[in-house]
């Protein structure tokens, strides 16, 4: 009998090294960095409250979740909330957008509490994510759970969270 380890086997058999797969899906989130944000120190605070959720939910997607957050946080620069240019994204900024081809959308960011007008985005969600810190006219790749899926554009940021304000009304 002869041992051939290039040779395909059934089901996968003898492909040990394949066995590794998160660390390789995970990997289009490190080879995206740095992932530009400015947040103010209420928005970081929050994202972490959102990481810690989501590690202890656990499961795939809220695991790729709170790894999307710990790289946005750790390359993000942190400003005092009243020194943040006007069309910064912050946590309950009122925003257009738009994902790809799609047609324009606008909503209301939000971390905890669903905002009492309009369309609300949770932060604590992959576009939500992406889009707190970016500021007016920026692009960024849009991450979801199982890959990179296009792009997404900052249009414009009606309105801005009342400094030190870490829930919407």
């Amino acid at each position: 009998m002869h041992y051939h380890p290039d040779t395909l086997h059934p089901g996968g058999a003898g492909h040990i090294a394949q066995v590794d797969r998160p660390a390789r899906r995970d990997a289009d989130i490190d080879t995206l960095r740095p992932l530009r944000a400015l947040l103010s120190p209420g928005d970081y605070w929050q994202m972490q409250a959102h990481r810690r959720r989501c590690e202890e939910l656990g499961g795939a997607g809220f695991l790729r979740l709170a790894r999307l957050i710990r790289a946005k946080s750790a390359d993000a620069q942190i400003i005092p909330a009243d020194e943040l240019r006007p069309g910064t994204v912050t946590g309950a900024a009122r925003i257009s957008f738009a994902t790809g081809r799609q047609r324009p959308m606008t909503c209301t960011l939000y971390h905890w509490d669903y905002p009492a007008r309009g369309r609300g985005l949770p932060v604590g969600s992959f576009l939500g994510i992406t889009l707190i810190g970016m500021s007016a006219g920026q692009c960024a790749p849009l991450i979801s759970g199982d890959g990179v899926r296009g792009e997404v554009q900052v249009l414009a940021v009606h309105t801005q969270a009342a400094s030190g304000r870490a829930h919407c009304a």
